[in-house]
Order: structure tokens, then C-alpha cells, then sequence
């Protein structure tokens, strides 16, 4: 799926292995107002912007990924994690920036997804031999050997991840309706977690009544 899409969220979480940018973009329109074709117009500027399928190397190709122009910050509120307000102000949470560059990469027909450990999420290129992974906090090359163990995230794991920490955003910003949704949304993703993420929605609703 290309097009950014306003799915409901649990629909996307049902689907196999969908893109971290198509869970992405169901949450921040069930958050927001997304708008599909505004979402499209800024991915094509930033593909126009960032030629990365001309470079000849899967290195090549991961650092030209990086000169994107995007930028990651983490002291922001929710919109930091919602991905049109990202692609809007061309900056955002370094998990959220990881998401657009991964799907950027993606739609230019590269096989880069997403990686995380404790050190972070950061961008790797599946034909890439050396250990290298594209920070998305700087936009630089890494060697993946001094960050620890990392492993690859399905969608489903990113969203979980971005929900994770999006809620304590939003009830620190005192919307505990939105915060709440954002519960919900996570209860819908299939993992072993559901009763702790059932009990977190359950507490959180519990304050609102």
C-alpha cells in the first residue's frame, strides 16, 4: 500500500505485518486530522529532495536516506509523535523520524526497515554487509556493533512502541480523553502484553468516571 491511508486503526493492526507508516498514519488520524493527500504531497517532497535510489550502494543508499530533511527532537509534546505534524514541520520524536525514513526508503524501492534495542530505533538496509544503521537522530551512519543487540520491528511493534509513548504525552498535557485512545488503540495490537495493556486502559478510564 502506497498511499497513506485513513483506515481505522484496529483494521491496520489486524493486517499482517503492514507498514510502521500505515499504522502511523491510521493513529494520527484517529488523533487528529489527518489529511491523506496533504500526507502524500509532503512524501513526495521529501522523496524529491532525498534521490535516494540513485546512489549505487546499499550504503550509498542508507546515507543518502539520512540527508533527508527531517530532524529529530525529543522534548516536544504528542504532535512530535503523530506522523502528518512530522511530515508538516519536518521534524519530530526520533521513533517517529525512523518511521517516515523507513518509508521513504520503502517507497523508493529499498529493502530498509526498522531496528531497536535499548540504544534506540534506527534505520537498516537488509543488503547492507557491514554493521552500519542510519541514526535518525543525526541522520548519520552507526556501527550497529557499539549499540547492543538489535532486532528487526514489524509494524505492529513500532506502533506499539509510538503508543507506548504517546499516552504519558498526552496525560502530562492533561488530555486524558486522547491519552485514553491512544490506550484503546493498543489493546487492539496482537501480543502476548494485552492484559497489561487491557489493565492500562482499564486505570486510565478509571480516572476519567
Amino acid at each position: 500500500m502506497r498511499r497513506a491511508s485513513t483506515l481505522p486503526f484496529r483494521l491496520h493492526a489486524s493486517v499482517s505485518c503492514p507498514p510502521p507508516a500505515a499504522l502511523a498514519a491510521s493513529m494520527a488520524w484517529e488523533l487528529g486530522d489527518l489529511n491523506p493527500e496533504r500526507v502524500e504531497r509532503a512524501y513526495d517532497a521529501l522523496l524529491a529532495a532525498t534521490p535516494i535510489e540513485l546512489e549505487p550502494t546499499a550504503e550509498d543508499q542508507l546515507r543518502a536516506l539520512g540527508e533527508a530533511p527531517l530532524r529529530a527532537v525529543r522534548g516536544e509534546g504528542p504532535d512530535a509523535l503523530l506522523l502528518d505534524r512530522v511530515l508538516e514541520r519536518g521534524h519530530g520524536h526520533p521513533i517517529l523520524v525512523a518511521v517516515v525514513l523507513a518509508e521513504l526508503g520503502r517507497r523508493a524501492g529499498l529493502p530498509v526497515g526498522i531496528v531497536a534495542g535499548t540504544a534506540g530505533h534506527f534505520v537498516a538496509h537488509q543488503r547492507l554487509t557491514e554493521a552500519l544503521v542510519l541514526d535518525p537522530a543525526t541522520g548519520r551512519l552507526v556501527d550497529a556493533d557499539d549499540l547492543g543487540l538489535l532486532q528487526w520491528r514489524c509494524g505492529h511493534q513500532v506502533a506499539a512502541e509510538l503508543l507506548d509513548t504517546l499516552q504519558p504525552r498526552y496525560e502530562r498535557f492533561g488530555d486524558l480523553g486522547r491519552a485514553l485512545h491512544v490506550a484503546r488503540m493498543r489493546c487492539t495490537l496482537p501480543f502476548e502484553d494485552t492484559e497489561d495493556a487491557e489493565l492500562r486502559f482499564k486505570q486510565l478510564s478509571a480516572r476519567l468516571n
